[in-house]
């Protein structure tokens, strides 16, 4: 949680850290960031830019912090139920006489008061989901992707490498190389159109999450200590999130 927490507080500095930004409440897109773009065996073979569109430094904070808020609250199953005293079975008898025990008087033995009676106020099921702009999410999750630049490492696609089936062993070999230490690190897989063996390899990789292009979200990208792309799924990432938008 911390180190999410610390995530979430870079990001309200991304227009003086990482970006060019044009109206204090507009958002712009950002300095290109470069990234490494590396193979299976992790040689370099290149460069990649990252530039997407991100909100004002005002707003970037409070941007990033509503969709985390919003994606943690929208998990919630909100099931938790209770039993108020009128719904638990019994107590329709008058435990004891009104006068006369010294007691305390007692109307039924189904008092919040008394073990096995009813709850007093709480909880009932509820929903805690929240909404949110389409935009707004957009902004957020780019300004987190953008944030992120430099804990992120493009890859060449994969997906022949794995053409014989599920492979965990290789392919957490392959993330050691890309500099990704997923015994002590939390990691986050970026694929586009990814094989049911990649997914099926990475998933059984502890501490490592793999998501598709078109389904992140920014509890993810902040929780995760290096980010891993595949060099499709970096062009998805561009046209939803890029200047192009």
């Amino acid at each position: 949680l911390s180190h999410i927490l610390r995530r979430s507080a870079a990001a309200a500095a991304l227009a003086g850290l990482c970006f060019a930004l044009a109206a204090p409440r507009a958002a712009a897109a950002a300095a290109p960031a470069t990234v490494d773009v590396v193979d299976w065996q992790g040689t370099p073979t290149g460069q990649a830019t990252l530039s997407l569109m991100v909100p004002s430094e005002r707003t970037a904070e409070a941007v990033v912090h509503r969709k985390l808020v919003q994606e943690l609250a929208n998990k919630r199953q909100g099931g938790a139920s209770t039993k108020t005293r009128g719904e638990v079975r019994g107590g329709g008898k008058k435990p004891f006489a009104q006068k006369g025990t010294g007691r305390a008087r007692q109307g039924s033995s189904r008092t919040p008061l008394k073990p096995g009676g009813g709850v007093a106020f709480g909880p009932k099921p509820r929903d805690f989901s929240l909404g949110m702009n389409k935009k707004e999410k957009r902004l957020a999750i780019a300004a987190a992707l953008q944030n992120a630049a430099c804990d992120t490492t493009v890859v060449e696609d994969f997906d022949g490498e794995l053409a014989d089936g599920p492979a965990t062993k290789e392919l957490a070999a392959a993330l050691k190389r890309w500099g990704v230490d997923w015994e002590r690190e939390h990691a986050l897989l970026i694929t586009d159109d990814a094989s049911d063996n990649a997914m099926l390899s990475a998933r059984n990789i502890s501490r490592v999450v793999q998501r598709p292009a078109n389904q992140l979200n920014v509890y993810d990208v902040l929780r995760a200590h290096k980010i891993v792309v595949t060099k499709s799924a970096l062009g998805k990432i561009e046209a939803q999130y890029g200047a192009s938008e």
